[in-house]
Formats: C-alpha cells, sequence, structure tokens
C-alpha cells in the first residue's frame, strides 16, 4: 500500500485533532497561512498547536515546499486570536 506524502506541519496538527472530519488538508492549511481574521475555533486550535508544537524546521519545509513566505507564516502566527 502506498500512502500520500504529507508534510510534517500537516501531520503535527492533525495529530493534534481528535475528530478526523476536522483534519486539515494541504490547501486548508495553505489557506490558513493568508487569513488574517475571523479564524474558526479549529483554526484557532491549529495555530495554537504550530506555535506550540511545530518544529521551526517544519516551519521552513512547509514555506519552501508550499511557496508560502517565511514571514507571512510568522505574521499569522504573530495575530493574537483571543481578543
Amino acid at each position: 500500500m502506498q500512502t500520500k506524502f504529507q508534510p510534517m506541519l500537516l501531520l503535527t496538527v492533525n495529530n493534534s485533532i481528535d475528530n478526523k472530519k476536522k483534519h486539515f488538508t494541504i490547501d486548508k492549511l495553505c489557506r490558513l497561512f493568508n487569513k488574517e481574521q475571523n479564524f474558526t475555533n479549529v483554526e484557532k486550535y491549529a495555530l495554537d498547536t504550530i506555535k506550540t508544537e511545530a518544529l521551526p524546521e517544519e516551519l521552513s519545509w512547509f514555506s519552501k515546499d508550499y511557496h508560502i513566505p517565511l514571514s507571512k507564516i510568522k505574521h499569522v502566527l504573530s495575530i493574537s486570536l483571543y481578543n
């Protein structure tokens, strides 16, 4: 059985979400880094997980592989999610 490649950052996020129906896809994770407001609870949870559990290398690899500037990823991670 051949498994489909999944980036480490996606695995980090999805491993922390119990409900498989709420798991992120690569596209959904990419879109998350283009968003700056109106985050859903699952998106907030994913961003919190990335902040606390993801290794810097995961962010760097994801940035390079999916052509998202690392500065944009860091900016979204710096947004206050709970006003």
